[in-house]
């Protein structure tokens, strides 16, 4: 009886030794290459990125690179068919051998579009009214004068340039 206890002990031990596993990698590729990379919030590098996950679903991939417009997708890891239930109980505890699920996400990463130049005067004028307005309003309540408008009439004789003597003939 001690022999069997033994040899099933053995046996056990062996079964667990020899089980498979699913080895997962996830690649994230940029074009072009060396934006950084944040998975889920966290940093895992510059591209391209190779990291390992455990689990399959929805995560959320950002990418930034100067001089090019940064993006957010939210892209989905499908399990592959030797890894859904029941089929993953064999594969994960029976098969004796590793299997490799690579998924692998390529992309491109835009030139930011050229800025309008009307609107971003517009909106810097915008900004310069404002700025004043409050400027006045603050200088009323404390009880400061404004300055005086520069006019032609008070522009020193230095600022304007000189006029040459009549010359005669």
């Amino acid at each position: 009886m001690n022999n069997i206890m033994k040899l099933l002990s053995a046996s056990a031990m062996l079964l667990a030794a020899a089980t498979g596993c699913i080895q997962r990698t996830l690649q994230i590729e940029t074009d072009p290459p060396g934006a950084n990379v944040w998975v889920n919030g966290e940093n895992v590098g510059k591209t391209p990125a190779k990291l390992p996950f455990l689990t399959y679903g929805s995560i959320e991939v950002f990418m930034q690179m100067e001089g090019h417009a940064t993006r957010k997708e939210v892209v989905r890891l499908r399990p592959p068919w030797y890894a859904v239930f029941p089929i993953d109980f064999f594969t994960d505890v029976l098969y004796p051998g590793t299997l490799h699920d690579r998924k692998t996400f390529g992309f491109k990463l835009d030139r930011p579009a050229p800025p309008d130049l009307e609107a971003l005067r517009s909106r810097g004028e915008e900004f310069r009214d404002n700025a004043r307005g409050l400027l006045a309003r603050e200088r009323r309540k404390r009880g400061i004068a404004a300055p005086a408008k520069a006019t032609t009439e008070n522009k020193s004789t230095a600022d304007s340039p000189a006029k040459p003597a009549p010359t005669s003939n």
